[in-house]
C-alpha cells in the first residue's frame, strides 16, 4: 500500500507524539510491591447474606439501611464494599459486604451487635448466610450463630 504524503506527514508526527509522552513520561517502572493494594486480597473476607423481609418491615429496613451506611461508611474505613439489594417484590433483602480482613469484620460485628443488631434482626429472617475468603477463627465464631457457612478461597485475586 502507497503511502500518500499527508497520510505519511501524519504517521510520523503520531510515532513522535508517542515517543514523547513516553520519554517525559521518565524511565522509572512501578515496582511490584508498589502495585499492592493497601491489604491483601488473601484477608479479604465477604459474604452474601440472603433475608426473608418480615411482612410491614420494608419501610423500616429502608430506614435501617440508611442510618447503617452512614455509621459504617464514616467510621468503619476498611469496610471496602456495603451493598443492600431488595427483590423485586420487596419481600428479599441481600447484605452483600467485603471487608479488608477480619479485623474489619470484628470491628463492623462489633459495632452492629451493640447498635443494630436487636432492631435489623426484628426485620428479617436470615435465610443463608455464606462468608467467602479467609476469616479467622476469631470471625468464625462470632458468625456461627448467625448461620454462617464458610467457603475457603483456593485462588483469584481482588483489585
Amino acid at each position: 500500500m502507497k503511502y500518500t504524503n499527508i497520510s505519511f506527514a501524519i504517521s510520523i508526527v503520531v510515532i513522535l507524539w508517542i515517543s514523547i509522552c513516553v520519554t517525559l513520561g521518565g524511565d522509572r517502572q512501578t515496582t511490584a510491591e508498589e502495585s499492592k493494594p493497601n491489604s491483601k486480597a488473601s484477608e479479604h473476607v465477604y459474604w452474601l447474606i440472603t433475608t426473608n423481609v418480615k411482612d410491614g418491615q420494608l419501610e423500616n429496613l429502608k430506614k435501617i439501611n440508611t442510618e447503617m451506611v452512614t455509621n459504617t461508611k464514616s467510621n468503619e474505613p476498611r469496610t471496602l464494599t456495603y451493598d443492600w439489594s431488595i427483590s423485586a417484590d420487596g419481600k428479599t433483602c441481600y447484605f452483600f459486604e467485603y471487608y479488608a480482613n477480619s479485623e474489619a469484620v470484628m470491628i463492623h460485628t462489633k459495632t452492629f451487635g451493640e447498635k443494630f443488631a436487636d432492631r435489623l434482626l426484628g426485620m428479617i429472617e436470615i435465610d443463608s448466610f455464606e462468608v467467602f475468603g479467609n476469616p479467622d477463627e476469631n470471625v468464625k465464631n462470632s458468625l456461627r450463630p448467625l448461620g454462617a457457612q464458610f467457603h475457603r478461597t483456593i485462588g483469584g485475586f481482588s483489585r
